[in-house]
């Protein structure tokens, strides 16, 4: 299957968007704005060049703050045959045009930073370096590499960095001149833990497979009141958007 046919068409010509978010970081936090704002988004929206063709917009179950489950969840993510993307996509009354194909055509990762006071696009994510434990207390196993250094060990074949097919910079150009009132950035830092992990992880995963690395993550702020998670799900749109008309340019 080359990397044109992997991608899913629907019966209607609609595009396709997974997203996803996590649960809580700690006992001590009492919620995740990024699974806010999940919960928040529209189901279905519509491309700004052309009003009449839709773009579904997939939830994926919230993911819990562990590498295993982050590396369970991307498998899946990237399943054609995904129950997770099945079932959510038949609750939108989406018909595929061909059930062998992936289930989405762009994944954007949600997570939370309580370091920045905005909205961060990352640009890349490391394989190695995950030295903050999980929410089971465990940490990415690793391996030593022909060089001796410690790789992280199921992607010991992979690139030390990797990047999303989408130009973040000019994509954060983009969406800042939609929203001139809101704080966001485009980032290279994404924080060596959950965030950054399910963001290499799918980059990978697609890197393997020769695919086009169809995948964004956006950093959203700790804040949770209404106002802020709406203002998380503009920027959200935006971003899909935003990169839907690059994509179908």
């Amino acid at each position: 299957m080359d990397s044109r046919s992997v991608w899913p068409a629907t019966k209607d010509k609609g595009f396709i968007v997974g997203v996803t978010a996590f649960g809580l970081y700690a006992e001590t936090h009492d919620f995740n704005a990024s699974n806010m704002v999940l919960a928040a988004l529209p189901p279905i929206i519509t491309t700004r060049k052309n009003p009449a063709k839709k773009v579904y917009i997939l939830k994926y179950p919230e993911i819990h703050v562990t590498y295993g489950s982050v590396s369970q969840a991307v498998q899946d993510i990237w399943n054609p045959k995904s129950p997770a993307w099945s079932k959510s996509a038949a609750a939108a009354d989406i018909e595929y045009d061909d059930t062998e194909a992936l289930k989405v055509n762009l994944v954007i990762h949600l997570g939370q930073m309580r370091s920045f006071p905005g909205y961060s696009f990352e640009k890349l994510a490391n394989r190695d370096g995950y030295l903050r434990r999980d929410l089971d207390n465990q940490l990415p196993a690793t391996i030593q590499n022909a060089t001796g250094d410690l790789v992280e060990e199921q992607f010991i074949s992979c690139p030390t960095i990797l990047k999303p097919d989408i130009d973040v910079e000019l994509v954060t150009t983009e969406v800042k001149t939609r929203m001139l009132n809101t704080l966001i950035r485009a980032s290279t830092d994404a924080g060596r833990f959950s965030c950054e992990y399910i963001l290499y992880s799918s980059l990978a995963e697609l890197w393997r497979r020769g695919l086009d690395k169809r995948v964004m993550f956006m950093h959203v702020p700790a804040k949770s009141s209404e106002e802020d998670i709406m203002e998380g799900v503009d920027v959200a749109v935006n971003l899909i958007l935003t990169i839907v008309d690059m994509l179908e340019s």
